[in-house]
């Protein structure tokens, strides 16, 4: 693990951008880039919704991001959504959805997150920004629960009890 994929404003940083309890981890622990991650990622479903005529939305970027209106940008436009994925080794899809509410709200989860302006891919993406983007966050976590509790558990309970009979 190195700062070798990290801008020069991030290297020896750490995740700052995290919850309080994991900003320790140093932010060359999740930055990928090189052979294996093809950059940039692939759009599976929905759209960023952004045109050519939002490119005055982007302030000191603005010229980068007229440029980029085709590719998949990481964060969509208010009301849109979109379910990208990153072919690892051209073999391991790893994915990321992200939703944008009207009113500018948003959640993002993923396995990875591609950074659009710095050209690489950070780790374990999961942010909620906004009271719909955290409704969604806990909405999440109540069905993932619900899932393993109902479904993966008893199958696992299961498998342990035929071991033991």
């Amino acid at each position: 693990m190195s700062d070798e994929c990290l801008p020069e404003s991030l290297k020896g940083k750490r995740h700052d951008d995290w919850r309080w309890y994991v900003r320790w981890v140093p932010r060359a622990w999740t930055a990928r880039c090189g052979p294996r991650w093809p950059q940039p990622p692939k759009r599976i479903w929905g759209s960023a919704g952004w045109t050519e005529e939002d490119h005055h939305m982007f302030g000191h970027h603005e010229k980068d991001y007229y440029m980029k209106i085709k590719e998949v940008l990481p964060i969509p436009k208010a009301g849109h959504a979109l379910l990208s994925v990153v072919l690892w080794s051209k073999f391991l899809p790893l994915p990321m959805f992200a939703i944008t509410y009207r009113n500018g709200d948003y959640f993002s989860i993923g396995v990875v997150r591609w950074d659009d302006v710095d050209k690489y891919y950070d780790l374990h993406r999961w942010r909620g920004h906004g009271v719909k983007g955290y409704i969604t966050m806990g909405a999440f976590v109540l069905s993932s629960s619900a899932v393993i509790y109902f479904w993966v558990w008893p199958w696992i309970l299961e498998k342990i009890l035929r071991l033991f009979s």
